[in-house]
């Protein structure tokens, strides 16, 4: 098995726990003002390396990271828009369309770096994880869900792609991780103070942070070991961890749309392993 495909799938299973507890915060707190606060914990947890990363400042390199913040901060809004009005599995399966657009990123600012059976599994997976996206956001009128899914898609697979750019330019994990997360809080603070988020709250958002900064960070070590398109493939597998934690949790067997769902993702993961 691939570098990049193990550390992809880490990387989904860290960011289905991250998920669930998304979804617990967003159901007790205001979603938009807990971006704020929790990009600033993503940033503590590496805060302390800083001290010890080499920084590499280019003006390509400043202008990649600009790129990746402002792709960040407009995933963040989308997907704890749909943490709120769904699911924890159905937000989780709405970032996992980001295959494609990753794959198409790739195609475009990576030339030569897309294998043909990348595009096929990012298809399949594609195809597997929007069978359990209907009817999900029922508080989102149609047109609503359709772009507020698609930018938390798009983002989220060039958020992967820019990634691998600011690795090849020579910027390492944890600096590409907390330049972004850093800067993202900032902003987000500023603009989304978080009024209504009480102090006692913290240990729950810290433990989310671990987990969103591992999911995180074991995608830019998978990027940096190969392709986005496979970490972003391997990363979609995320919701089949998520349904079946809620399974497990309701002790009830998953919706047939969401079984269906999973085999067909577990299909397209099944192409990367024979690649």
């Amino acid at each position: 098995m691939s570098p990049d495909l193990v550390f992809g799938l880490l990387s989904a299973l860290a960011n289905a726990v991250g998920g669930i507890l998304s979804r617990d915060l967003a159901v007790r707190l205001p979603a938009r003002q807990l971006i704020g606060p929790l990009f600033a914990l993503n940033a503590l947890v590496v805060a302390p390396l800083a001290l010890f990363i080499e920084w590499h400042i280019t003006p390509h390199i400043v202008l990649l990271h600009a790129i990746s913040v402002l792709l960040l901060i407009a995933t963040a809004l989308a997907v704890w828009d749909l943490f709120a009005h769904g699911a924890a599995s159905a937000t989780v399966t709405a970032q996992s369309i980001s295959p494609l657009p990753a794959a198409l990123a790739v195609a475009v600012l990576l030339p030569g770096a897309l294998d043909p059976l990348h595009v096929v599994a990012a298809v399949i997976v594609v195809l597997g994880v929007l069978g359990a996206l209907s009817r999900a956001f029922g508080a989102l009128s149609r047109r609503r869900t359709l772009v507020t899914v698609l930018v938390a898609a798009i983002g989220t697979g060039l958020v992967t792609v820019m990634g691998r750019l600011l690795a090849d330019e020579g910027a390492g994990v944890f600096e590409i991780y907390l330049v972004r997360t850093a800067f993202a809080a900032v902003i987000f603070l500023a603009l989304v103070p978080p009024r209504d988020i009480p102090p006692r709250q913290v240990p729950r958002l810290a433990l989310r942070a671990v987990f969103i900064t591992l999911h995180f960070l074991l995608i830019l070590v998978g990027v940096r070991e190969g392709s986005p398109a496979v970490v972003q493939t391997a990363v979609a597998t995320a919701p089949l961890f998520v349904i079946a934690y809620e399974s497990a949790r309701l002790r009830s067997l998953p919706p047939v749309r969401a079984a269906a769902a999973a085999l067909i993702a577990i299909v397209g993961v099944a192409i990367l392993l024979l690649r």
